[in-house]
């Protein structure tokens, strides 16, 4: 199908839920890396924190799907009721996580209403290693369930409990001379352009300031709290048919 007949309905799904992601324009029109080939870095499953340092944390979980991809499910805190004012909005993962400690869950402590997931995986271009998110849910009136953009970011494991994911900028002039998705003419953009989208990125200096739109960190929620971090998902995601 070519993408310049595809709904953007999916796209503008994708757009409107995610949580906290600020640099919606760097997303990429392709993958990065081949997830039937990938292997999933076991010091990354979990629940963390993640912040982009402008918008409120969310709550991140990093279950694995298989051994080459992760199930990521995120949601955003939500005050209730009960929770004081100066509670009601934490914006650092430390206040996330103090919040967590001190409220109950439900409609009179903190609660969530909305949750996006992605399945992601892992890939290494140039000794540097990438992370690519794709949209799980989403489809359009044609009922293909292939996005037409993923977030892509560099990953950089600055300890155990602390990663940090830089987005890589889709609009980089790196990137200048690959045929976009609206000028493309053939049946299948992905699956033609993936590798040159790829062969680019490697080729991009990794300390050039401008590959990278957006810096978001992730804090490892501390074991005593996964109890209500999980209750907090239940808020939002029923188990059962």
């Amino acid at each position: 199908m070519n993408p310049r007949t595809r709904s953007t309905i999916g796209a503008l799904i994708m757009l409107a839920i995610v949580p906290i992601l600020a640099g919606l324009l760097a997303c990429m029109p392709v993958p990065i890396g081949n997830p039937e080939r990938s292997r999933i870095d076991p010091d990354i499953n979990g629940v963390w924190v993640l912040d982009d340092g402008g918008s409120s944390p969310s709550l991140y979980a990093f279950r694995p799907y298989d051994k080459r991809t992760w199930l990521i499910t995120g949601t955003r805190i939500e005050a209730g009721r009960s929770v004081a004012r100066e509670w009601s909005r934490p914006d650092s993962a430390e206040e996330l996580i103090r919040l967590l400690e001190n409220s109950s869950i439900g409609s009179h402590g903190i609660t969530a209403s909305k949750t996006v997931a992605y399945k992601a995986w892992l890939a290494k271009l140039g000794g540097v290693r990438f992370m690519t998110w794709e949209q799980v849910g989403g489809f359009d009136d044609e009922g293909s369930f292939t996005p037409e953009m993923w977030f892509v970011f560099k990953v950089v494991k600055v300890s155990v409990d602390r990663i940090e994911l830089y987005m890589v900028n889709a609009e980089h002039d790196g990137f200048s001379h690959l045929v976009t998705p609206d000028d493309y003419e053939g049946d299948d953009y992905v699956r033609d352009m993936r590798r040159k989208w790829e062969r680019a990125l490697r080729k991009i200096d990794d300390e050039d300031e401008d590959l990278y739109a957006d810096r978001l960190v992730l804090t490892r929620l501390p074991g005593e709290h996964l109890g209500k971090a999980s209750r907090v998902f239940q808020e939002v995601i029923e188990y059962g048919f």
